[in-house]
C-alpha cells in the first residue's frame, strides 16, 4: 500500500511538471515583431515620436487584445492568471501591478519597451528581488527544454531615479547589456507607471549575423513587483509574458515566440502611426 501512495504521488508530480512544461497561451503564444518606426533612443521615455504608443496599440493576440495584461501559467492547476503572488505577496489588481510590452526590430537590435503600472515603487537593492524586470531568451525559437539561455536582470533601485548596475546573469560569452546604454528605467510617479527600454543585438543572443525577417526567438518576460507595507517588500510576485521561463528555475521551454516581420508602422509629422495593413494580429 506504501508503495502505491508513493507511486500516486510521484505520478501526481511528474503530471504536473509536464502540464507546466507543455502550458502555451492559447491567444498570445506569438509575438509578430513590427519593425521599427522611428529612431529609437535608449532612455526610458518611450516617446510617442519613437512610435512605441501605435506598437503598444496594434500588435494583438488572436482575442484581439494587445499583450498588456497577459495571464500566464501559474502554480494553481490550470490557472492562469495576470498576476502571480509569491511568498505571501498581495495583489490588489491591475491598479497594483500590471504590464504592457511591445517589441520592435532592425537589423542591429530588437528594441523591448515595457510599460508597467505600480502603485508604489520598491527596490531594497537587488535586479531581481523587489520592482524589477528578469529577461530569458532562448535564441533558437525551438522552445524545447534544456536549450541554452540568455538571462539579464535590470532594476531601478529604491529612489526611483537611479538604475542598478545590470545583472548580467548569463550571457554565454556575449558582451553582456550596460545600465544607461543598453537598458533605461524611468519612474512617473504622478501617473504610478515605471517605463524600461532595451536594445538587444544579435551578439547578445550569441548570433554572428544581424537580425531579419522571419527570425524567431523564445523569450520570458518576468516583471517583479515589491510594495512598502510590511510583509510586502521584495519579490512578491510578478507579471509579464511567460515568467516561468525564469522564476522557479530557468525554463527554455516556458519561453513565448517572438517573429520578425517585415511589417512597420510609419510615423507621420504630427507623430501619428499609420500602417497599410491595419491591425496586425497574432497567427498563432
Amino acid at each position: 500500500m506504501k508503495k502505491f501512495l508513493i507511486a500516486i504521488t510521484l505520478l501526481l508530480f511528474l503530471t504536473t511538471v509536464v502540464a507546466h512544461a507543455q502550458w502555451r497561451s492559447k491567444t498570445h503564444d506569438v509575438y509578430n515583431a513590427l519593425q521599427k518606426p522611428a529612431d529609437i533612443t535608449i532612455d526610458g521615455e518611450l516617446d510617442d515620436d519613437e512610435g512605441w504608443e501605435g506598437v503598444f496599440d496594434t500588435v494583438k493576440g488572436t482575442n484581439g487584445e494587445p499583450f498588456c495584461g497577459v495571464k500566464n501559467d501559474t502554480d494553481g492547476a490550470g490557472a492562469e492568471k495576470a498576476f502571480e503572488s509569491h511568498g505571501g505577496g498581495d495583489w490588489k489588481g491591475a491598479d497594483d501591478h500590471e504590464t504592457c510590452f511591445a517589441i520592435v526590430w532592425e537589423p542591429d537590435a530588437v528594441y523591448i519597451g515595457l510599460s508597467v503600472t505600480d502603485d508604489e515603487h520598491q527596490n531594497g537593492g537587488g535586479q531581481w528581488n523587489g520592482d524589477s524586470l528578469q529577461l530569458a531568451f532562448e535564441p533558437t525559437g525551438k522552445r524545447d527544454g534544456g536549450l541554452t539561455l540568455f538571462l539579464y536582470n535590470v532594476a531601478l533601485g529604491n529612489d526611483a531615479k537611479n538604475m542598478l548596475p545590470v545583472h548580467n546573469e548569463t550571457t554565454n560569452g556575449g558582451p553582456g547589456l550596460v545600465a544607461g546604454e543598453d537598458v533605461a528605467i524611468t519612474r512617473n510617479e504622478n501617473e504610478k507607471e515605471t517605463y524600461y527600454e532595451i536594445a538587444i543585438t544579435p551578439e547578445d543572443l550569441g548570433l554572428n549575423s544581424q537580425f531579419k525577417e522571419g527570425y524567431e526567438f523564445g523569450i520570458g518576460i518576468c516583471v517583479n513587483d515589491g510594495d512598502k507595507a510590511a510583509g510586502q517588500e521584495g519579490q512578491k510576485g510578478w507579471s509579464g509574458w511567460y515568467p516561468r521561463a525564469v522564476v522557479h528555475g530557468k525554463n527554455s521551454e516556458n519561453t513565448g515566440l517572438v517573429i520578425l516581420t517585415d511589417e512597420v508602422l510609419a510615423v507621420e509629422p504630427s507623430n501619428k502611426l499609420t500602417t497599410t495593413w491595419g491591425k496586425l494580429k497574432s497567427t498563432q
